[in-house]
């Protein structure tokens, strides 16, 4: 186990997720990397629903040691680090559109009192043919970033 890796209470596959990505702010930061292409502690700060800067911190540094993400020096400013999704991290694509759904499904009325971000919301209202479709053009879209982020 790493510094600052998540602790784990229990062998329960449920649990174990939980613990790793079940807090309120980590599936929130990892989609703005994922959908979003945010790289830089200071865009993800930008999460609208206003993450404080201590917490942030405090889940890029656990998520990083749990492997989801990769801190690396900018190449040219030493000041900003570049954090980027391991493929374990682009692996919760796949909890992210079971939650999506479920949101959806259950709870559309009450999301459309708010303005609603339909680009990269879900498969429902982009083009994609299907839920897999999505996720796997998804995962394609952001791997060819990262690509391009890290080879500046």
């Amino acid at each position: 186990m790493q510094k600052n890796s998540t602790t784990l209470r229990s062998h329960c596959p449920i649990t174990t997720g939980i613990d790793v990505i079940g807090d309120k702010w980590t599936l929130l930061i990892i989609r703005h990397m994922l959908f979003r292409h945010k790289y830089t502690y200071g865009q993800l700060l930008e999460i609208k629903e206003n993450i404080a800067s201590k917490v942030l911190a405090d889940r890029l540094r656990t998520l990083a040691a749990d492997e989801l993400i990769e801190k690396r020096n900018h190449p040219t400013n030493k000041k900003v680090f570049l954090y980027t999704l391991t493929n374990k991290g682009i692996s919760t694509i796949e909890i992210m559109t079971k939650i999506i759904n479920f949101s959806v499904t259950h709870y559309r009325s009450q999301m459309l009192t708010k303005p609603v971000d339909k680009t990269k919301l879900s498969y429902v209202y982009t083009h994609a043919k299907s839920e897999e479709a999505f996720i796997k053009d998804t995962k394609a879209a952001y791997i060819k970033f990262r690509k391009e982020l890290l080879n500046f």
